[in-house]
């Protein structure tokens, strides 16, 4: 059997080390019992090996366990902050969205297309540019004509174009000429809609 002091010595890293390993593996409280049992066990064989013989090692041995356990604490939460294998163990808070631009607040009630299938994200067209968007939880067909109605983030959001809309948008982009044969065309008809004297 060991000398109780190199017990006392082996049991009391083990302790610590079992510590600080709790927050790395899920055990479910299993590896914070195996720890305190080594440090009582530690503490017991350094109570019989030291204890009114050697006053020193013994308060030696109180000192590093005080100042023990919350190292070895404080050295596992850096590890586990810092570290690659520590990261992937903490849950990171999602990263801030970026800030929506001016330029996208002015394309709100532009028209446009969608240049890929919006499942509901996707690619749409407007004003010449390609944008990352997204529908209101609707599908929407590659070439459809699209609203924008909204920001999120650094999308714009998009509705198909009701029949109406589509109508009245394209009246707008008629060319004026056109208009002007069109509204001109029942004063052409109603001048002829009568017979000529004979001159």
């Amino acid at each position: 059997m060991p000398d109780a002091g190199i017990l006392a010595t082996l049991l009391l890293l083990v302790g610590l080390f079992l510590l600080g390993l709790e927050f790395f593996i899920p055990s479910l409280g299993m590896i914070l019992v195996l720890a305190l049992i080594s440090l009582v066990v530690s503490f017991w064989s350094a109570v019989q090996a030291w204890w009114g013989r050697d006053p020193g090692f013994f308060w030696t041995y109180i000192a590093a366990l005080i100042f023990g356990i919350p190292s070895s604490l404080a050295i596992a939460f850096v590890v586990l902050h810092k570290t690659s294998a520590g990261s992937r163990l903490v849950l990171q808070p999602p990263a801030p969205e970026p800030l929506v631009r001016p330029e996208e607040l002015s394309l709100i009630g532009k028209i446009g297309k969608a240049a890929n299938l919006m499942t509901p994200g996707g690619l749409v067209v407007v004003d010449g540019q390609r944008l990352h968007a997204e529908s209101p939880g609707i599908l929407v067909e590659p070439g459809t004509p699209v609203i924008v109605i909204g920001t999120v983030s650094n999308r714009v959001v998009v509705r198909p174009l009701r029949p109406d809309e589509l109508a009245a948008h394209t009246d707008s982009q008629a060319p004026p000429h056109a208009k002007d044969t069109d509204s001109s065309s029942p004063r052409t008809a109603q001048a002829l809609d009568f017979e000529l004297p004979p001159g």
